[in-house]
C-alpha cells in the first residue's frame, strides 16, 4: 500500500469516528446510590422523614418521597413546591449527607386515583393509620431512580395527636383523645411530684423514665422495662407509657419541660397513639 493508500484511509477512518461521536455519559444507565431513612418521626398529622444519602453518578439531580400502605408503600408520588420532580433537588456530592421532609397537608403529590398533581388534604393525612415511606435517588437524564427496596429501606410512621406547652396540676389527668396517660400526684411523705396511674378499669398502666431533650428523641415505643409504680417527675426527662388493655398495647409519652414545686405544678408536652399495637408515637 503506498503513502497516499494509507493517508485516504486514516482520513476515511477519523470521518467515521468524528460521525458516529464519542459516547454520552449522560445516557449511560447505572445503578445508583440507595438512600437509607434513618429516622421516622410521627406528629399531629403528619411525619417528617430524616434520611442520609451519598449520590456522586452522572446528571444525578435529587430525591424523590414515595409513601402508601404496607403492600404499595410506592402509591403516592412526593413532588417540589414548584410541582416537578425530584422531590427534593440538591446536588451531587461524594461525601454522606442528611435531609428531612414532611408529609403534612399541603404538599403536592399524585398516585392511586389521582389523575393530576394535588394538594394532600388533611384528611388524607389521618392520626393512627401508619404510613409507610420510600426514598429514591433520582437521575433526570435519561430518567432514572435507584431500585426498589423494601426490606430495610421501607420505614413507617403513624401519626398521632399531641398537646404541647401545657400546665398540669396536682391531682390532675394528664389526657387525649385515646384516654388518660397519668395522673400527676404530690407524694406527702416526700413532699414532691410523681407520674401515677389514673386508676381506670379495664387497664394496666405501667411507665419508664429515659434522658431526653424534647417529646420526638424516642419515636418506637420499647416493649419491655416499664414498672407500674409510680415515678417522679423531674425536669427535662422523657417518661414512656404503656397501657394494656383487651383490645391490646397503647402507648404514648411525657416530655416535662419544667417543675413548679411552689403551685404543685408541671408544664407538659405529650402525645398517645391512638391505635392498638402500634409502635411508632
Amino acid at each position: 500500500m503506498n503513502y497516499f493508500c494509507r493517508i485516504f484511509i486514516s482520513i476515511v477512518f477519523f470521518i467515521t469516528l468524528v460521525s458516529c461521536g464519542l459516547p454520552d455519559i449522560t445516557s449511560i444507565t447505572q445503578e445508583m446510590n440507595q438512600p437509607f431513612i434513618t429516622k421516622v418521626t410521627p406528629m399531629d398529622r403528619k411525619i417528617v422523614v430524616e434520611f442520609q444519602a451519598q449520590n456522586n453518578e452522572p446528571a444525578f439531580s435529587g430525591y424523590n418521597i414515595y409513601f402508601g400502605d404496607s403492600v404499595n408503600p410506592r402509591i403516592y408520588r412526593v413532588y417540589s413546591e414548584q410541582k416537578t420532580i425530584p422531590t427534593i433537588v440538591t446536588t451531587r456530592s461524594t461525601s454522606l449527607q442528611t435531609f428531612t421532609f414532611t408529609i403534612e397537608k399541603n404538599i403536592y403529590y399524585t398516585g392511586s386515583n389521582v389523575t393530576e398533581i394535588s394538594l394532600l388534604q388533611e384528611n388524607d393525612i389521618r392520626n393512627g393509620i401508619p404510613i409507610y415511606v420510600w426514598v429514591s435517588s433520582y437521575q433526570i437524564t435519561p430518567q432514572n431512580e435507584s431500585y426498589y427496596y423494601y426490606d430495610n429501606y421501607v420505614k413507617m410512621g403513624t401519626p398521632r395527636p399531641e398537646i404541647s406547652n401545657q400546665t398540669v396540676s396536682v391531682n390532675n389527668n394528664i389526657s387525649l383523645e385515646a384516654g388518660n396517660l397519668a395522673k400527676l400526684i404530690l407524694n406527702a411523705a416526700d413532699g414532691k411530684l410523681y407520674f401515677s396511674s389514673p386508676l381506670i378499669s379495664g387497664e394496666t398502666w405501667s411507665i419508664q423514665r429515659v434522658a431526653g431533650t424534647s417529646l420526638y428523641d424516642v419515636v418506637v415505643p420499647p416493649t419491655e422495662g416499664y414498672t407500674t409504680e409510680s415515678l417522679e417527675v423531674i425536669a427535662n426527662r422523657l417518661y414512656l407509657i404503656k397501657i394494656s388493655r383487651s383490645s391490646g398495647n397503647y402507648y404514648g409519652k411525657i416530655f416535662v419541660r419544667s417543675v413548679n414545686s411552689t403551685s404543685s405544678s408541671i408544664v407538659v408536652d405529650y402525645c398517645y397513639q391512638i391505635s392498638a399495637d402500634i409502635l411508632s408515637y
